[in-house]
């Protein structure tokens, strides 16, 4: 009954010849979690309204909270068993940009994530390799936000390729911290499903912004520091874990600047 109250809004709505959407809507009435996520990503093209897009968001979101994700069809290939999805919202003193970051385990080479209109966020990023097969590559600063809707993610390792295509939520405008005071503003609301977030600590190099120090805290302990060790910059991440399938999917609003 949970799902039908979720749906209501929508199901109830005449299904017509033509609706992009019908196929989402076919598969949940069918209690067909995995059809509807397939059903999702194919409709995404097909919107052509604003009023659409909003329903595909709302979908997006119904069905992220319903199993957190991991009912989504997508299996990562035995050369990547472990690949985590990072969007992120970074805010600093007078400025603002949008980051992903890709990380995980295997011998990645190279990867892509193109948004709707062909455009590559990894392009010119940073592919760093760490203890053994663990691997991390971040993106340049982006200036726009993060829109929601389908993007094809491509990872390639020594002549081998796979890719997949995400519905991802929008990263924008995320208020989940305050500068002033460095604390948690508003939480995101509660998927009982999914971890519940969590706070990342982290002090920060000025010149290149590698890390320091690290600390992860769950929500409520007290965000100690540990003494000043020159000209460095604090930063304080709320972070929101979803999966698509077995990709791990994390949403973060960073607050970083001078100590």
């Amino acid at each position: 009954m949970r799902r039908l109250g979720v749906w209501a809004w929508w199901l109830a709505a005449p299904v017509w010849a033509g609706n992009p959407l019908a196929g989402v809507n076919h598969a949940l009435l069918n209690g067909d979690d995995p059809a509807a996520w397939r059903a999702l990503a194919d409709s995404w093209p097909n919107l052509s309204s604003q009023a659409q897009r909003e329903a595909w968001r709302q979908a997006l979101e119904s069905l992220s909270r319903e199993h957190c994700g991991k009912d989504a069809p997508l299996s990562l290939p035995a050369w990547l068993p472990d690949v985590t999805l990072e969007l992120a919202q970074r805010d600093m003193p007078l400025a603002r940009n949008y980051r992903v970051v890709l990380s995980g385990r295997g011998a990645l080479l190279d990867a892509r994530l193109q948004d709707g209109a062909g455009r590559d966020l990894l392009r010119g990023g940073l592919l760093e390799r760490e203890e053994g097969q663990r691997f991390r590559l971040e993106s340049a600063d982006l200036s726009q936000p993060l829109a929601a809707g389908v993007y094809r993610l491509q990872l390639n390792a020594a002549g081998r390729q796979w890719q997949a295509e995400l519905s991802l939520p929008e990263v924008a405008n995320l208020s989940w911290l305050s500068r002033s005071p460095l604390a948690v503003a508003s939480l995101p609301a509660a998927r009982p499903a999914c971890a519940r977030p969590w706070l990342e600590q982290s002090l920060l190099r000025r010149d290149d912004y590698s890390f320091v120090w690290w600390r992860r805290r769950e929500l409520g302990q007290a965000l100690n520091w540990p003494p000043r060790q020159g000209e460095l910059w604090q930063s304080v991440a709320l972070v929101r874990a979803e999966a698509r399938g077995q990709l791990v999917l994390r949403v973060v609003h960073r607050q970083s600047g001078p100590r």
